[in-house]
């Protein structure tokens, strides 16, 4: 059949995209950017789409042909070109009045466990709405709800997941106690595709998850023995001690920053994150693999160990970075104004010329070191940096060659920090 994947580019949606595929389905793919979305995933017939924007009128032509839909559009909060109202309300109630319109009976919605319980949060108030604006359509509808997904690809919290455990010697989790039954993206996306059968069941709410319920600390010890990393002390920090860190996730939010530690995230777990895949196991018969078999059956390879590693260490070597370009550009131009004159005056330029540099060159440095703080362009950001670097080498060498011998090492410093920027340029990249 032809089956119209929406948030096709996101975690769950790209992995459903390949296995339908997989499975013999002709795949429609719907994206917010389905160009950049095409170069990661070929195969699909891809297609553009915004649930921010799109009315039942943009989605009927785009469901001509179309035997199926299966919805994975979702993001955790509102920030900077996210909307959670009409991400999971507003954008998902179109579509579905376009498919009760079009006569596309068959609707596959995934929505997130432990929304009901969780009702007091924005995001699950926004998840609740849209599975009821299913509901009321004449459809033969179904309502998905994973359990923690796990994959070699990760994304979100279980992104988060493994970067604690790449913290050498102790964990650090706000509780530890709740519990998961995870699932893996090949067991997800086996049984949603097998839901696609017009025989099987319809107008209900399934929770997807596997048969193991592991703790939040059972979680990250067993992920850290996968990587290889060995035991781990785990160390519970209070949540009124990891607030202002969920805050200023919500904040870089706004900047256009995605990280799963947003205040959404905090309050999500304080409540069921477990579910219960009865009623699922008993319709379909399936068979999902626990947490602990499924790390067994794919063991972890170098990538894994450096994205466990990375996880943490990149973002805060960029923000070393950025504030060193900030701070750079700030004291040049504050307390050491006089000392970057004396420079200057050392170098042969005139009078009249210093201030224009020094004020040209201190914007520059503030500039580059905003853009990479808010996370802006990074990997164009820090070609420039290190093309800009390479310009202030050029031009100490030809007005105070004597610097490459200086004992503070002005010149020789700057060589460490272009290959910390060529680093946040290679590994740069959304999904």
């Amino acid at each position: 059949m032809r089956v119209l994947i929406t948030g096709a580019s996101g975690f769950i949606g790209s992995h459903l995209a390949a296995s339908a595929r997989a499975a013999g389905h002709e795949v429609c793919a719907a994206a917010r950017n389905p160009a950049a979305a095409a170069r990661r995933l070929a195969g699909p017939d891809w297609i553009g789409c915004d649930f921010r924007h799109d009315t039942v009128e943009d989605w009927l032509p785009r469901l001509v042909g179309v035997d199926a839909v299966i919805n994975c559009v979702g993001v955790l909060q509102d920030g900077l070109g996210d909307d959670s109202r009409k991400a999971h309300v507003d954008g998902a109630a179109a579509l579905f009045e376009a498919c009760e319109r079009a006569g596309v009976r068959r609707v596959l919605h995934i929505s997130a466990v432990g929304v009901s319980q969780a009702a007091d949060s924005d995001y699950a108030r926004d998840k609740l709405a849209g599975e009821a604006a299913l509901k009321a359509r004449d459809l033969d509808w179904l309502i998905l709800r994973p359990s923690l997904v796990i994959a070699r690809n990760v994304y979100g919290g279980t992104a988060l997941m493994r970067s604690l455990c790449g913290i050498p010697v102790v964990t650090p989790l706000v509780g530890g106690g709740q519990v998961f039954r995870p699932i893996g993206m090949d067991d997800l996306c086996a049984a949603i595709i097998d839901l696609l059968r017009t025989d099987a069941p319809s107008r209900q709410s399934f929770d997807l998850a596997g048969p193991e319920r592991v703790s939040l600390a059972e979680t990250v010890r067993g992920y850290r023995r996968w990587l290889g990393f060995g035991e781990t002390r785990i160390l519970t920090i209070p949540r009124w001690l990891a607030r202002p860190a969920f805050w200023m996730g919500d904040v870089m939010g706004w900047l256009g920053v995605r990280t799963s530690m947003r205040t959404n995230a905090l309050k999500q777990l304080d409540f069921d994150v477990e579910g219960d895949p009865a009623d699922w196991l008993a319709a379909t018969g399936a068979q999902p693999r626990g947490f602990h078999d499924w790390l067994a059956a794919n063991p972890a390879g170098l990538q894994d160990r450096w994205h466990a590693r990375l996880g943490l260490a990149r973002p805060l070597a960029r923000w070393m970075l950025g504030l060193y370009w900030l701070m750079t550009g700030v004291l040049a131009l504050t307390i050491a104004k006089d000392h970057a004159y004396s420079v200057l005056t050392a170098g042969g330029f005139s009078e009249a010329a210093q201030p224009p540099v020094l004020w040209f060159g201190s914007l520059f440095d503030i500039a580059l070191g905003t853009a990479m703080l808010a996370k802006w362009r990074v990997r164009w950001v820090a070609t420039i940096m290190i093309l800009g670097t390479f310009g202030y080498i050029a031009a100490l060498s030809l007005t105070l060659p004597h610097l490459w011998a200086d004992a503070l090492g002005p010149v020789l410093k700057v060589f460490p920090m272009m290959a910390l920027a060529l680093m946040i340029a290679a590994t740069e990249d959304e999904r």
